[in-house]
């Protein structure tokens, strides 16, 4: 379990490298009109595939070990044809895109989404080398792309990015297609059981808890008195939610963990691993600490003066969620969406009822203190319900002498 958090980890860590090289390509060199255009398309294609997840997102890896792969498969792409297809109709009658862009909307969307459906499915027969090659693949062939397209054609559009998509999530689709294919002929009539409703209940769930959480922090986007302080506090928020990716690497395996096997020390472990993501975020924030305000202002100009302050004010919620996010992936490993969505829901109340207060007394800061009281009750609410399920003590959390006992037994 351990080799596969680690590589996940570096992979993961990586993917960041890229994602933000593609950030600052696409800002600086297509300029600023038109990176917001294709943000409105990535927004948009983002939109139908929350939407689709509710089928063929992550929550679906609890039922793959239990159903028959070839009618969980068959029935998610049907799934996917139909919210398309409606996506397009409605987005043709209410949407501002011009037609072309609509059409690359479409397309791509259907690509994205059997791309991550195929990753889902991955994941979920735990062939993780892979997993995280696809990760990885997909946004390098998209920064070639457009360092290609930029450079070499002078191509300064967002045709540019467009065909930077089409071209990685084509290519990685096909290589997963091919794997998909494969584990389709091996698992075929291996089970006849099959719950379409069950799939759907329990996706609704998992997207329910996304969403709130995503809002949990993104509500407060509507209270800032101007689009600078928001600009300001969603740059810092991403960056200090990148210290996550710790906490996600190791959350990954532990629901494909939690899936396919039951172990007496199962609760244990995943106690041990929110503790280590705790640790090795708060050593991640004492870097940030000696980082100085002025290099935030060379990378992103002068306007971020606050940056460095508002990722601190953020960053005691950043821990709470690094903690709760292996234990929030125990819960959807076994089924439990519905209590993740409570947990989250009861974060986003929080919001909403603080918010309001905070910001117009402390401005961009009271938003960020929103943020953190959000972040903690939504993880307390989840470690509690954590340790009493599984009968464990508030003394556990600094047992280090059977914590290091149990380091060395995980394999």
């Amino acid at each position: 379990m351990l080799r596969n958090i680690v590589s996940t980890l570096f992979t993961k860590s990586f993917v960041a490298i890229v994602n933000l090289a593609i950030l600052l390509v696409s800002s600086k060199q297509l300029g600023v009109a038109v990176r917001g255009e294709v943000s409105l398309l990535i927004l948009n294609i983002a939109i139908i595939q929350a939407i689709n997840e509710i089928y063929t997102g992550y929550a679906l890896v609890h039922f793959i070990p239990k159903f028959s792969l070839s009618k969980v498969y068959q029935n998610g792409l049907l799934f996917s044809f139909v919210c398309i297809t409606i996506s397009y109709f409605i987005q043709s009658l209410f949407s501002r895109n011009v037609e072309g862009q609509l059409i690359h909307i479409t397309i791509l969307s259907l690509i994205i989404i059997a791309h991550s459906f195929h990753g889902v499915i991955i994941l979920a027969k735990e062939k993780i080398k892979l997993y995280n090659f696809l990760n990885f693949y997909q946004p390098t062939v998209l920064l070639v792309v457009l360092l290609i397209g930029i450079f070499a054609f002078d191509n300064k559009t967002s045709s540019c990015y467009v065909y930077g998509l089409y071209i990685s999530f084509c290519s990685s689709l096909i290589i997963s297609s091919v794997t998909i294919f494969i584990i389709l002929k091996v698992n075929k009539n291996n089970k006849l059981i099959f719950n379409g409703l069950a799939i759907l209940k329990n996706g609704f769930y998992n997207q329910l808890a996304g969403l709130s959480h995503m809002l949990s922090n993104r509500y407060n986007f509507y209270l800032l008195a101007s689009n600078a302080m928001v600009g300001v506090y969603s740059t810092s928020t991403t960056l200090i939610e990148s210290l996550l990716i710790i906490s996600s690497s190791a959350s990954t395996i532990v629901l494909t963990q939690i899936a396919n096997r039951k172990d007496e020390n199962q609760a244990r472990v995943i106690f041990l691993l929110s503790k280590i993501c705790f640790l090795l975020s708060s050593v991640a924030i004492l870097f940030l600490l000696i980082i100085p305000s002025s290099f935030f202002i060379f990378l992103l100009g002068n306007d971020y003066l606050l940056t460095k302050s508002i990722m601190l004010a953020l960053s005691p919620g950043v821990l709470f969620i690094s903690f709760s996010t292996i234990v929030s992936h125990y819960f959807s490993g076994l089924g439990k969406q519905r209590l993740i969505a409570l947990a989250n829901f009861s974060g986003l109340s929080t919001t909403i009822i603080t918010s309001y207060f905070l910001i117009h007394k402390y401005e961009v800061f009271g938003a960020c203190y929103s943020t953190c009281l959000s972040y903690f009750v939504s993880s307390f609410f989840l470690v509690i319900v954590f340790m009493k399920e599984n009968k464990l003590s508030w003394r556990s959390l600094f047992n280090i002498e059977k914590d290091l006992s149990l380091l060395r037994a995980i394999k």
